[in-house]
């Protein structure tokens, strides 16, 4: 029995010996952007949030998995579905009946992984928006003097069993694929 003992515990130093875990406390700094652009057959938008909703701090946990991938536990973001203005009010409120504002409070994401190639990442996301979720691999980058990390998702809202509205009986009309830019400063 107490071999056993002593072989489980020697498997456990090498299953784990080469797996780094960190717990971070990570805040998103006021100063983010996180915009959705989009278009219409006569227009274009953009829709920015308001980034002071994102004043709440994260403990993530992270396994660093050789030296290029990390695993993720815990980075869960949600942004208010009503945090957006599209410097427009019918817009504005067009963008939100897209997005179940009212019946969804909260559009969540959660960072899964990062694989990391110099500067460069690929971060694995699962984004639910009015209750449906997808998983996404977003290209980024990350300065680590700044603390800041930039991206670009382009999705389509039917992905979601979104449907984009149709305006003067259908003769304006919103493109399905919105693109999500988003330019992070991080706090830890």
């Amino acid at each position: 029995m107490k071999f056993l003992h002593i072989i489980g515990i020697i498997a456990i130093t090498i299953c784990f010996g080469f797996v780094s875990l960190t717990k971070t406390k990570v805040k998103i700094s006021p100063k983010s952007e996180v915009i959705i652009c989009g278009k219409s057959n006569v227009n274009s938008f953009q829709c920015k949030y308001n980034s002071n909703y994102l004043e709440d701090e994260i403990v993530v946990t992270s396994i660093k998995n050789g030296d290029t991938k990390i695993c993720l536990n815990n980075a869960k973001i949600a942004i208010k579905s009503k945090g957006f203005d599209c410097a427009n009010n019918m817009i504005t409120r067009d963008f939100k009946t897209i997005l179940k504002a009212d019946d969804y409070d909260n559009i969540n994401i959660e960072l899964r992984e990062i694989d990391i190639t110099n500067t460069n990442l690929n971060t694995r996301l699962d984004i639910e928006i009015a209750g449906k979720s997808k998983e996404y691999v977003i290209p980024m980058t990350y300065n680590q003097k700044t603390d800041n990390a930039k991206g670009t998702l382009k999705l389509n809202i039917k992905d979601f069993d979104l449907k984009s509205p149709k305006k003067l009986f259908g003769l304006i009309e919103v493109d399905e694929t919105v693109e999500i830019n988003f330019n992070l400063f991080l706090q830890y």
